[in-house]
């Protein structure tokens, strides 16, 4: 999970980079450099928190699902009836888990445009017009981190 969101947040400010240093060279406006630490705002930030904890408790809802199901069939007498109802229970199982990575996907999409969205107005509201991946930068840049966690965990 956080890999991909890492991805995506990195590659929306690479094209913000290179949007903002395009219009920075068309406009002759000196650079200033805002960067952010990706890593530690997905560790650290409540919204991120939340879908965590979110995934877990369906997660847990889905394993006691699972351990009921797997105790009526073994309370099945029938040999055919438990293959049926072992059957129905795993396209069940198939259809709750598309569910969970369905809901988990689309608030995985909507934290992502959050965070790139605070990056941004964050950057915006500090004049900055260029925002670097913290890691990407070896030095130079004013660090804008801690606002944006700020911001997202209201």
């Amino acid at each position: 999970m956080k890999k991909n969101l890492i991805y995506v947040v990195v590659a929306v400010i690479a094209f913000i980079l290179g949007c903002a240093c395009c219009c920075s060279m068309c406009c002759k406006k000196t650079a200033k450099i805002a960067v952010v630490d990706v890593q530690r705002i997905v560790s650290q930030s409540r919204p991120v928190a939340e879908l965590r904890q979110d995934v877990q408790s369906q997660m847990g809802n889905l394993q006691q699902w699972i351990d009921a199901s797997n105790a009526e069939i073994s309370n099945e007498k029938s040999q055919e009836k438990k293959e049926a109802l072992t059957k129905q229970r795993q396209e069940e199982l198939a259809q709750k888990q598309q569910l969970i990575q369905n809901d988990y996907a689309e608030k995985l999409q909507k934290l992502d445009a959050d965070l790139t969205a605070t990056i941004e107005k964050t950057a915006k509201e500090e004049g900055f017009n260029i925002t670097l991946v913290k890691g990407s930068v070896a030095t130079g840049g004013t660090d804008i981190t801690d606002k944006v966690i700020e911001k997202l965990s209201k």
